[in-house]
């Protein structure tokens, strides 16, 4: 509010009258400010008496626009009447001489506030910032000063700011008209916040600008708003293992490789920096790096892996690797390693293949005690087992088992492509189903325990350890029957002279004299008219005499008579468990000679039943095949009927596999019984003399020569020592 004074003086010579004074400013149609008056009528004639001064005063009540102006200007009137009705007026002026405006001067006062405030925006809502999200910025503009400002504006370095410009009155605030929105960029991320001023401007009435740097809150601060922005730092790591089959076995072996691969991704909102890779396994190579959020590796780090045996025994190599970065704070994250996805931590498990597996290599040696070549019943064979890890994995509890003997030694552990040829032993006793068979046949099984409690096995090879061809080893079969026909005459009516009619009576003995049993032996005899009775003998030892199963009877006729004598054979066949069949001709165990027709070097005498005085002189030589050197006086040396009627005589006496066992001239002397062999060696060749020889058959031959003819004779045939 303005007060204004009013001096009204009378500069003239009369009084005057109806003195007003006017003022447009405090008039009407000024409707803010009444106008005031104040008189100065001294004498009280209502008359303005010369050089009298009245004083008028008013009040006006500012407006804006004066403010907005700076000053207030204005001039009153004065008007009086003179006596004569002349009117006067003046002007008003500072002084009473002058007609000045009078001019009222108005503090101006510009100045403006501004407030910016930011909204963070979570348009995926995922709860943090991400890039590209946006920051929504709300600006408050006041006019703090008491002019009026126009063309208001906001200026914003981050953003452009949408709105404006707008006039504001003196304490006016807009609240609306200006608005940004921020995108946000990584960098704003790893700053965390996002801080920033805005410049509100505004122009007064005289052209002043005038300025505000924005505060988040208050208009009579100017602080930088700061928008505070999610930070999510986190690391992820995914390790992957691949066997490298070096030598293509299709199986993993020590020394053989695993490669890892490594992918790192950066999970979180903000980059990292110095990322690096640990792993207590391998020494990882590569790195630091450096990535941007979502930002993924699959080529900076790598490592390599020496598979060891202990890893193959496991069947498997688990282990975790570690990632660590540094965020933007220097705040570090870390992640354990997932096999397959970033959102796990479970270790990497690279399977190694296991192929336990286990061969064994049998084999027999014939161990012949009694130096004939052969492996006979009774002897030995010694079993070497050489078992051999082929599979990748170590075999613990090693153990061979056989079912035809008894293994010993083990159980044993052995590391892969190591063998054992020391351990496992076996030693089989030859029985007589073996020799009947021809061979001894087997297979025997090792065993071994794999890392995984696998049980693996392999059925023994004969020589390599790929196949499965059981180990066989043959033996010496010597299949042969012996048979004895001794012919008894009947004198049926005691006269002692034979008549047609009469019989002879045959018994037979039968001998197993080879090495395996014989089965089904049937006896024939082609004797018109005998009758054989008996039979056939199911089984036969070896070594074994039947003399009671086989009988004959024959009827002499008056051929038979005049021959003296009835003479033939008989004939046993049998076979063998595998059916090699084997016969045998007769031969008469009272006659000497024994010849042996078949080359067998059994004697095949024909059986000569003598008829009672009927018969012949007996012959003047005969060999006896027979010993039994018991010191009983019967058969007790190798006798040779009328040998010394041929004192120019050498005999030679072998064993079974031909060694020379007894030599000598003048067989016999000169009653047949002296120089003879009594089952003693003479010291030949290889045999010890006076060495006792075995009870067994041998082979004899004598050479002597007619003392009447000079003729060179020879006998040979076999001889049985009996102890």
């Amino acid at each position: 509010m303005i007060d204004y004074t009013f001096t009204v003086t009378n500069q003239g010579n009369v009084s005057l009258s109806n003195i007003t004074v006017t003022d447009p400013l405090l008039e009407a149609p000024n409707p803010v400010v009444p106008i005031v008056f104040g008189g100065g009528d001294t004498n009280g004639d209502n008359e303005l008496d010369v050089d009298e001064t009245w004083t008028y005063t008013a009040s006006y009540t500012i407006t804006q626009v004066d403010i907005d102006a700076g000053e207030v200007n204005n001039q009153a009137t004065s008007e009086g009447t003179a006596p004569d009705g002349t009117v006067v007026d003046d002007l008003s002026g500072d002084t009473i001489s002058t007609d000045t405006i009078t001019t009222t001067t108005l503090c101006n006062e510009p100045s403006i506030a501004l407030i910016k405030r930011g909204t963070l925006n979570d348009e995926n809502g995922n709860g943090c910032t991400d890039v590209d999200e946006t920051i929504s910025y709300s600006f408050e503009v006041k006019n703090t000063g008491n002019v009026t400002l126009t063309a208001v504006t906001i200026n914003d370095d981050l953003v452009n700011v949408i709105g404006g410009p707008i006039t504001l009155a003196p304490d006016e605030t807009d609240t609306t008209t200006f608005t940004a929105v921020y995108s946000i960029t990584q960098a704003d991320i790893d700053a965390g916040e996002v801080v920033n001023q805005a410049v509100a401007m505004g122009t007064a009435p005289d052209g002043t600008v005038v300025e505000d740097d924005s505060d988040f809150d208050l208009f009579t601060d100017d602080r930088p708003t700061v928008t505070g922005l999610c930070q999510n730092a986190s690391i992820a790591l995914i390790k992957e293992g691949t066997v490298m089959d070096e030598n293509g076995s299709g199986c993993a072996d020590p020394k053989e490789t695993i490669e890892y691969r490594f992918t790192v991704q950066n999970t979180g909102n903000v980059t990292l920096t110095n990322i690096d890779i640990e792993d207590p396994l391998v020494n990882v190579l590569g790195g630091p790096i450096t990535l941007a959020p979502g930002q993924t590796d699959v080529s900076s780090f790598s490592a390599t892996y020496l598979i060891t045996q202990a890893d193959i025994n496991a069947g498997e190599v688990i282990n975790q690797a570690t990632v660590e970065g540094t965020d933007p704070n220097g705040d570090v994250v870390n992640d354990d390693s997932d096999f397959d996805v970033f959102t796990d931590d479970r270790p990497t498990i690279t399977a190694l293949c296991q192929g336990p597996s286990i061969a064994l290599i049998k084999t027999g040696e014939p161990q012949d005690q009694n130096g004939n070549g052969c492996v006979d019943l009774g002897e030995s064979i010694l079993y070497e087992f050489v078992v051999k890890n082929t599979g990748n994995v170590v075999l613990t509890n090693i153990t061979i088992t056989d079912p035809l003997v008894a293994v010993t030694g083990g159980p044993i552990t052995l590391n892969p492509n190591d063998s054992d040829s020391n351990t496992f032993r076996a030693e089989y006793f030859v029985t007589q189903e073996d020799v009947d068979a021809g061979f001894v046949i087997n297979q025997a099984l090792a065993e071994g325990t794999a890392p995984d409690g696998t049980i693996v096995s392999d059925l023994s090879d004969n020589d390599s350890f790929d196949g499965m061809d059981p180990t066989e080893l043959g033996l010496c079969q010597d299949p042969r029957v012996s048979l004895e026909k001794s012919g008894v005459f009947n004198d049926d009516n005691d006269d002692g002279i034979p008549q047609p009619g009469e019989t002879i009576s045959y018994v037979f003995s039968v001998e197993n004299t080879g090495n395996v049993r014989l089965f089904n032996l049937v006896l024939t005899d082609d004797l018109e008219g005998i009758v054989v009775e008996g039979g056939p003998i199911p089984v036969l030892e070896v070594d074994e005499i039947d003399d009671t199963t086989f009988t004959a009877t024959y009827t002499i006729s008056q051929e038979d008579i005049d021959n003296g004598e009835v003479v033939n054979q008989a004939v046993i066949t049998g076979e063998t468990s595998n059916g090699t069949e084997v016969e045998d001709t007769s031969d008469d165990p009272n006659d000497l000679t024994n010849t042996d027709l078949d080359g067998d070097g059994d004697p095949d005498d024909p059986t000569v039943t003598i008829l009672p005085n009927v018969q012949s002189p007996p012959p003047p030589f005969e060999i006896f095949n027979g010993i039994t050197p018991d010191g009983d006086g019967l058969n007790d040396f190798f006798r040779v009927l009328g040998i010394e009627n041929f004192p120019d005589n050498n005999m030679k006496i072998y064993n079974r596999w031909g060694v020379l066992v007894f030599e000598t001239d003048g067989y016999g002397g000169a009653n047949g019984e002296e120089n003879v062999f009594r089952g003693f060696s003479n010291g030949r060749a290889t045999v010890r003399s006076d060495e006792t020889l075995p009870t067994g058959t041998y082979f004899y031959i004598l050479v002597r020569e007619d003392p009447n003819s000079g003729e060179t004779l020879k006998n040979s045939g076999y001889l049985y020592i009996n102890r």
